[in-house]
């Protein structure tokens, strides 16, 4: 798979290459709070949505962001790579 390249310029800020294990944590916590409230009975309390179980911004990284399209640069070309 040497040809195997990227097909969007769509780098994260930050340090880390994902975001999988916060997203993981995030769900597994959502998961257990929704569990625990329909055995209590309290379904009114229920979370729609997981952030509001975990903040977004306890995930690695600080978001992704667009490099542009630039062929020609040395650390275009690093980054498309898989």
């Amino acid at each position: 798979m040497s040809r195997s390249r990227k097909r969007m310029p769509v780098s994260t800020w930050c340090c880390c290459k994902s975001q999988k294990k916060g997203k993981q944590a995030s769900n597994r916590k959502f998961r257990r709070k929704a569990h625990v409230l329909l055995h209590q009975g309290k379904h009114h309390l229920l979370p729609l949505k997981s952030f509001e179980v975990m903040s977004p911004w306890n995930l690695g990284g600080d978001g992704k962001h667009f490099c542009g399209f630039h062929p020609e640069e040395e650390w275009f070309v690093k980054l498309m790579r898989k």
